[in-house]
């Protein structure tokens, strides 16, 4: 009773191991090493917060550094969140960098320069972010284009219109202040709960929503049977073109998130989120890495996510150069897409 036709062949679809969530079947030697690299990950994990501990001494393991560590990560998650939608779905969005930027930009101006209160802002934010996030759905599940190109496309129209609301700033300026931003938006960051900013709550609280979504809603699941093959997918019965569209759109709607908490905790700063592109995609990658066969998810990415900040974080306790955290963050994701793609084959 409402179980149609197209979700049961979309069941059969899961069930054939043609996408990432299917359970994991291989001789036991197989077993054997898909768990073993699970192991030598997550081991890696604890023996480099080890040694960030036992090299800085009392520094790494202070409550203020914990604290700061756990407060650095939403930016980086929720933009590797973003890209994981679209990676469950088998396909690359490049423009998420430049959307929260963007929105970073117009909210961080529409806050200080115009008489518009906060709610306002940032309904203008997150309606920039999906509409640049839909353009890219309709383009690759609809216009069939590759989204390689797409979104590289949107990412430098949105980098386009950045420099362009640039040039209102107030004195000509390439950046706005966190001290100049209305309170209730600095809240974000200035408030905690537990010693930690109400964006790690956000956070929390929208990965928890998204990874659910992934997972038990309809739409979830056909995004997942997309990823594992979308001709049969599309035999099955599922709404390809839609459930594309709107994956972009999430995607988007997380990258513009991604932007107001940024603003909330450092204002903007040009140039200061493209970087961002390589250390979502490594987590994403290392995350699906570390728990071999199910490939891409949210929990994954967020370990990805951790993984990454403990790293960044470390590095920068022991004052290391800042090219360093560069080389090593492109090592993570090179390391990361050769053990996925091993473990995709296991």
């Amino acid at each position: 009773m409402g179980t149609t036709r197209s979700d049961i062949a979309v069941d059969e679809v899961v069930g054939d191991d043609l996408v990432p969530g299917a359970p994991f079947r291989g001789t036991p030697s197989e077993w054997a090493r898909h768990h073993l690299r699970q192991l030598l990950i997550v081991g890696s994990f604890f023996g480099m917060i080890a040694f960030f501990w036992i090299d800085s001494g009392s520094l790494y393991a202070s409550s203020v550094n914990v604290e700061n560590l756990i407060n650095g990560i939403p930016v980086l998650a929720m933009m590797a969140i973003a890209v994981t939608v679209v990676l469950v779905l088998g396909e690359f969005d490049l423009s998420v960098p430049n959307v929260a930027s963007l929105v970073c930009v117009v909210v961080a101006i529409l806050a200080t320069q115009t008489g518009l209160g906060v709610i306002p802002v940032l309904i203008v934010g997150v309606v920039l972010a999906i509409t640049a996030g839909t353009a890219n759905g309709v383009a690759v599940g609809a216009g069939k284009a590759p989204a390689f190109v797409v979104t590289l496309a949107v990412g430098s129209i949105c980098a386009g219109i950045e420099l362009l609301v640039v040039s209102k700033i107030a004195l000509g300026q390439t950046s706005i202040g966190l001290a100049t931003l209305p309170a209730s938006l600095q809240d974000l960051s200035l408030h905690h709960v537990f010693g930690f900013q109400i964006t790690v709550v956000v956070l929390v609280l929208i990965s928890i929503a998204v990874g659910l979504v992934m997972v038990v809603t309809p739409w979830g699941r056909h995004v997942q049977a997309i990823g594992g093959s979308e001709v049969a997918a599309r035999l099955a019965g599922v709404p390809v073109r839609r459930t594309k569209i709107v994956a972009f759109a999430l995607t988007g709607l997380l990258a513009g998130v991604a932007g107001i908490l940024f603003a909330s905790g450092s204002g903007y700063y040009a140039d200061a989120l493209p970087p961002f592109l390589l250390p979502a995609y490594a987590a994403a990658f290392f995350g699906a890495a570390a728990v071999g066969r199910r490939g891409f998810s949210v929990p994954a990415t967020m370990f990805g996510a951790l993984y990454l900040s403990v790293l960044a974080n470390g590095l920068s306790v022991l004052n290391i150069s800042t090219w360093v955290t560069s080389v090593v963050q492109g090592i993570v994701l090179f390391v990361a897409v050769l053990l996925a793609r091993g473990g995709s084959r296991a």
